[in-house]
Parts: structure tokens; C-alpha cells; sequence
């Protein structure tokens, strides 16, 4: 995998856990999704949802790109590079989120590395 890959998917998993408060177009936050924490956000009287403030360009387009994956790709990289840190102050561990998705530790690290490819193939 390359590097710039690596820091791409990085940098957008922190942001994603900054503005974890926050919706995409559906209502849904990402770490939701990838069954993390969070949840819907619910509409405000008028109907409205709270989108993610100002993404910037290079991030949506990991967004956009994690959407023309499998879904069992797109959900572990969003578990790898999303996950919170623990209370203890340590990052979870690869079994640790294989568990919470419910894949052995093999599919995890061989969805994670075929999403990297995918994600690399799309133009990423």
C-alpha cells in the first residue's frame, strides 16, 4: 500500500472522528454506520440535518470512493481509521475491531487490504 494512501485514509478517519457529531446527506454519521458510536441525527423542527462543516475537497473524495466498494471493504476501513481511542488511551487492536464486526481476523485484514487496493484503483 502506499503511503500517500496511508496518510490520505489517516487524516480522513480523524476527521471523521472530530466531527463525529455531525451527518452525512443521509442523516447518518460515519462512525454509526461502521457501528462504532454515534447514531442518527435527528431532524431539528424544520426538517434540517447538521452536515459535516467544510470537508475539505481531498477528504469527500475518500467519502465518495468508499461508496463504490464492497461493503464489507468500505465498513472495515471505516472501522480501522475511525475508531476512537480507548479510555485507556491505547487505539483498539485489529482483533479488537474484527470482533466488533464480527469477522475473523483474517477476512478484517484481508478487507482492509483489498479496500486499500480499491480505494488506490479508483484514483484515490
Amino acid at each position: 500500500m502506499s503511503r500517500k494512501i496511508e496518510l490520505i485514509l489517516r487524516e480522513w478517519g480523524t476527521f471523521q472522528i472530530k466531527h463525529k457529531d455531525f451527518a452525512d446527506e443521509f442523516g447518518s454519521n460515519i462512525l454509526y454506520q461502521a457501528g462504532i458510536m454515534g447514531g442518527r441525527v435527528q431532524d431539528k423542527g424544520d426538517g434540517h440535518k447538521i452536515l459535516c462543516p467544510d470537508t475539505p475537497r481531498h477528504l469527500q473524495k475518500v467519502d465518495i470512493l468508499l461508496k463504490r466498494l464492497p461493503i464489507m471493504e468500505a465498513l472495515t476501513i471505516k472501522l480501522w481509521y475511525c475508531s476512537p481511542i480507548k479510555e485507556d488511551g491505547h487505539p483498539h487492536t485489529m482483533a479488537e475491531l474484527a470482533c466488533k464486526a464480527r469477522m475473523s481476523l483474517t477476512a478484517f485484514g484481508d478487507n482492509l487490504r483489498s479496500g486499500r487496493k480499491g480505494l488506490k484503483r479508483l484514483g484515490l
